[in-house]
C-alpha cells in the first residue's frame, strides 16, 4: 500500500509530465506555420492571454498592459494617452496649422456647395467617467474635445457635432460601449451616433432622415467579431456595400480596412452623395448606418485623408456632404489629415 508521501511524488511526477507535454504540444502547433511567424501564430495565444489576464484579475490585479480593471468589471484602454486625456492633461496642438488647412478645406467646400461635418467619438472614459477606478479624476473643467469645439465657433468653421450629450443620455437605459475588451462604441451607440449626425445634417439636406430602432431589425454581430454584439440593419436590404480592404469581416479593422474600403448605393435614389474619412470607429457600424441614408457613400481610412481630400478626388466623387470621423484621443491627429489641402 502507498503511503501519503509516495502519493504526492507520483502526482507531482504526472502534473509535470502533464505541463511538459502540453508545452510541447503547444510548441509544435506554433513552429508549424514556420519559425519566422512564430510570434503571431503562437497556438492558442489569445485564449492563453485572457486565462493569464483572468488569473491576474483575481489576484487583485487591475492594471493591464494597456488598459485597467475600474468598477462592475468595466475595461478601460490605457493607451495612446487615454488615460491623460480623461484627467485633461492634454491640450490642444498646433492651432496655427489646423486653423490654416481647415480655413482653405471650408472655403473650398463653400464654394462647392458640400457641406463639411467633423465627428468625433468620445474615449469611453468621457462617456463612462464613473466605471474607473475611484482614484483618477479629471483634474480641469476643460477638456481638449472642449477646446476643439471653442476654436472651432471661434472662428466659425466647419459644423461639429458634439456627441456626448447624446451617448451620456443613451447609457441610462442601454450600454453605449463595450464593456470589456474594446475601446469603441458598440452596434447601440454607433447608432445613438448615427440618429446625432443625421439630425444636424437635416439643416442642410432635408431630405435626410434618421431611421427609428422600429424600422429596422436587430442583427447579431458577425461570428468572429472582436466582441459579443448587436447591431440595427434594414428589414429589407436596400443597400448594396462592396467592402474593397482585404478583410471579408468590416467589424475585424485591425490595419486592413486602410485606404478607400467601401462603397455603398442605393439603386435608383436621388439622396445626397456622402464622401466620409474615419477611423476604427466608423468601421464599428457607423458607416454602414450613414450609407442607409445617403445614395453613395465612399468611405476612406483616416489615415489616408491626404489622398483622397484634395480637389481633384472631391471633382471626381462629386460629393454633396464630406464628414471627418476622429476619435477624442487622436484629436492631435486631424492636422495631419488635412495637410497642405491649400497646395492640392
Amino acid at each position: 500500500m502507498l503511503n501519503e508521501s509516495t502519493l504526492r511524488y507520483r502526482y507531482t511526477q504526472i502534473f509535470l509530465l502533464f505541463v511538459f507535454c502540453s508545452l510541447t504540444y503547444v510548441m509544435v502547433q506554433s513552429m508549424g506555420p514556420g519559425i519566422s511567424h512564430f510570434q503571431e501564430n503562437f497556438f492558442k495565444k489569445t485564449f492563453l492571454i485572457e486565462k493569464a489576464n483572468g488569473f491576474r484579475m483575481k489576484l487583485g490585479d487591475r492594471i493591464l498592459p494597456i488598459s485597467l480593471i475600474g468598477s462592475d468589471g468595466w475595461v478601460d484602454y490605457t493607451g495612446d494617452g487615454n488615460i491623460d486625456d480623461f484627467q485633461n492633461l492634454k491640450q490642444f496642438t498646433n492651432k496655427k496649422a489646423l486653423l490654416k488647412n481647415l480655413n482653405a478645406l471650408d472655403q473650398y467646400l463653400k464654394s462647392q456647395g458640400i457641406t463639411f461635418l467633423i465627428v468625433v467619438p468620445p474615449n469611453k472614459a468621457t462617456i463612462y467617467p464613473d466605471k474607473l477606478p475611484e482614484q483618477i479624476k479629471s483634474l480641469s473643467t476643460r477638456s481638449r474635445l472642449d477646446q476643439f469645439i471653442t476654436l472651432l465657433k471661434a472662428h466659425h468653421l466647419p459644423i461639429f457635432v458634439d456627441l456626448r450629450p447624446s451617448l451620456q443620455s443613451a447609457r441610462q437605459s442601454q450600454d453605449v460601449y463595450f464593456k470589456e475588451n474594446n475601446t469603441h462604441w458598440n452596434g447601440y451607440g454607433a447608432f445613438v451616433a448615427y440618429t446625432a449626425i443625421i439630425n444636424v445634417l437635416k439643416s442642410s439636406h432635408p431630405e435626410l432622415r434618421a431611421y427609428e430602432a422600429t424600422e429596422l431589425k436587430l442583427m447579431p454581430a458577425a461570428p468572429g467579431a472582436a466582441a459579443p454584439d448587436f447591431y440595427f440593419a434594414p428589414k429589407s436590404p436596400f443597400v448594396r456595400t462592396l467592402h474593397l480592404s482585404l478583410n471579408k469581416d468590416p467589424y475585424k479593422i485591425w490595419g486592413t480596412d486602410y485606404g478607400y474600403n467601401q462603397f455603398s448605393s442605393i439603386p435608383d435614389s436621388n439622396l445626397p452623395t456622402l464622401l466620409m474619412f474615419h477611423d476604427s470607429f466608423g468601421a464599428y457600424y457607423l458607416n454602414d448606418y450613414l450609407s442607409m441614408n445617403f445614395g453613395k457613400s465612399h468611405f476612406v481610412h483616416l489615415r489616408d485623408t491626404p489622398q483622397y481630400l484634395n480637389q481633384k478626388a472631391i471633382q471626381q466623387l462629386k460629393p454633396d456632404v464630406i464628414i471627418i470621423e476622429i476619435v477624442e484621443r487622436d484629436l492631435d491627429l486631424i492636422t495631419n489629415t488635412l495637410i497642405n489641402f491649400e497646395s492640392k
